[in-house]
């Protein structure tokens, strides 16, 4: 998700995770003769100072393969977009029209021999361009250079280490890195205030003990004043509801779903550099132990370990429980279908209100459902691509961030016609806009106008005042992230091959411990030693050699 607003989540996150094709590669789109542009000696003082003065006075012609939504081919398009950057930057592109998420269409393209001077780079296919050579390398000191006001985004959001390791791949840089603020968002917990009021309880809970005394009234105390015994104080776990503060406040993380990912979660390292894996953890043991005496006591609804997303949204709304986990947009009274408005819209007198992470036994607190970041994976440059072409594509980005005019125009169009601002200044995309076919024919969107957006903008630009409560928790929480804490260059290759077993074996002894069909304490030591020889040990040990090359001096 790239931006919040309203009918945006379904427009700028995918414009920003997708990619259009097909098109025709320019042949000879870089090689050294590019580099001649440079005034010769002879050349007099005065073309020298005009060269200085006008960066862009010699055309170039590049080749681009852009993130956008797919749709009719656009190759031969001259949407405004491209106009306006080809003017202001002395261009001609070609627009390459590719899914960069369809593996066969990448595959086929470059398979060809084509090339391109701008490629957007995903995780999917990625790390594939930069292990077949199809990526040139990016000189961190010209990125620096070059791309400042790019950079100081990024680094403004991630700790400028995190930056440095996760941008590299192999110890090079293939891909400008690309980071949203909305990567940082974990989930947050809301409750009904009204119920809290209802059963005598004047703040919100700060401790597990308070937490739990909340859930016990929700249960008990007739909360919804109906005077029948028809709620729970929350809704189950995992995917379908899950007590995230509940696991921030023993130390871990939500683990990744569906199943098959859970491989990837909760491997730590503590202080001294020592790699542990969370699901063998005594944390995750007591983490455990407390869900299974909560289910018995009655405080969250058995049927939440079998239930899906819709049934517990329908629960949700007709008011069966009290304390949900979601993510910020989710929450917001802007989102159509959002979990807040289904349950105003039942019942006008509700009230949802927001919670910080509660604390646990050891004083732990945090929230999840978020991975370590990574900026690997932004934009990179076609093999053949010279450095004077490098250099202009990354003039263009440069000014996606410093020029905001520039960037509101590339991305949502022109101010009046693809979108306006309410009172508060919050942007509000015209409806034909958001038609993907219109998307195309304006170019707007990530295609071009792919760039890092930070917190600030999106406080300024595209969140609603009457939803920034849920933000305002979410963005202040410590996170427990779903993954790793830790940065690593490299791929765990043991979790490739075994992450699945393992996922298997942590599932099925969490929903039969959480459920109460065996004794936590018994079972305990066999589980471990399960987990560890469908491959949890090979996977920790890798994560341990990972962590020690890329952290250790």
């Amino acid at each position: 998700m790239n931006h919040r607003n309203g009918a945006f989540i379904g427009y700028a996150g995918k414009l920003v995770a997708l990619a259009a094709v097909t098109g025709t590669l320019l042949a000879g789109c870089s090689g050294g003769k590019d580099k001649g542009s440079a005034a010769s000696p002879s050349a007099s003082p005065a073309a020298s100072a005009s060269a200085s003065a006008n960066p862009f006075a010699k055309q170039l012609e590049i080749t681009w393969i852009g993130s956008s939504t797919p749709g009719k081919a656009f190759d031969k398009l001259d949407n405004p977009t491209k106009k306006a950057i080809e003017e202001k930057f002395n261009v001609k592109i070609n627009q390459v029209v590719m899914d960069i998420f369809n593996k066969e269409q990448v595959n086929l393209y470059f398979a060809d021999g084509k090339t391109a001077d701008y490629i957007a780079v995903n995780p999917v296919e990625g790390r594939m361009l930069m292990d077949q050579g199809l990526l040139r390398e990016i000189p961190e000191d010209k990125l620096r250079k070059l791309m400042p006001n790019w950079m100081k985004t990024i680094e403004g959001m991630l700790d400028p280490a995190i930056v440095k390791t996760t941008m590299m791949y192999k110890g090079k840089i293939y891909s400008v890195p690309q980071f949203n603020y909305a990567s940082t968002q974990p989930w947050v917990m809301g409750i009904r205030k009204d119920w809290l009021d209802n059963v005598g309880i004047s703040k919100m809970p700060e401790t597990i003990e308070e937490y739990h005394e909340v859930l016990k009234r929700f249960t008990f105390n007739d909360p919804d004043k109906n005077g029948k015994n028809d709620t729970y104080g929350t809704h189950g776990y995992g995917v379908n509801g899950t007590q995230i503060y509940l696991r921030g406040a023993y130390g871990l993380g939500q683990p990744n779903y569906p199943v098959e990912a859970i491989g990837n979660s909760n491997f730590y390292a503590d202080k001294d550099g020592k790699v542990a894996a969370m699901p063998i953890s005594d944390n995750y043991k007591a983490y455990l132990k407390t869900m299974q005496a909560w289910i018995k006591e009655g405080i969250i609804d058995p049927e939440s370990l079998t239930d899906q997303r819709p049934q517990q949204r329908a629960k949700w709304a007709d008011g069966k429980f009290g304390v949900l986990a979601d993510h910020p947009w989710w929450f917001a009274m802007s989102t159509v279908g959002g979990v807040t408005k289904m349950v105003t819209d039942k019942n006008p007198n509700a009230k949802i209100e927001f919670f910080k992470p509660f604390k646990g036994p050891d004083g732990s607190s945090g929230t999840s459902n978020i991975t370590f970041p990574s900026v690997m994976f932004g934009f990179g440059f076609g093999k053949n691509t010279s450095d004077e072409k490098m250099e202009r594509i990354m003039a263009i980005k440069d000014a996606l961030v410093s020029d905001e005019k520039f960037y509101m125009q590339t991305y949502y169009g022109a101010e009046g016609k693809g979108y306006t601002r309410d009172a508060d200044g919050i942007v509000k995309v015209a409806a034909d806009y958001l038609v993907v076919d219109k998307v195309i024919s304006e170019g707007i969107g990530g295609f071009y106008g792919l760039r890092p957006v930070n917190w600030d903008f999106a406080k300024k630009n595209l969140i609603y005042k009457t939803d920034m409560p849920a933000y305002d928790v979410a963005m202040a929480a410590p996170i427990k992230y779903s993954n790793v804490n830790f940065t690593f260059s490299g791929t765990n290759e043991a979790l490739a091959k075994n992450g699945t077993a393992v996922a298997t074996v942590v599932t099925e002894f969490e929903t039969n411990a959480i459920g109460g069909k065996l004794d936590i304490d018994k079972e305990w030591e066999a589980y471990k030693k399960k987990y560890l020889d469908a491959g949890g040990k090979a996977i920790l040990d890798e994560y341990q050699k990972l962590y020690d090359a890329s952290n250790k001096k």
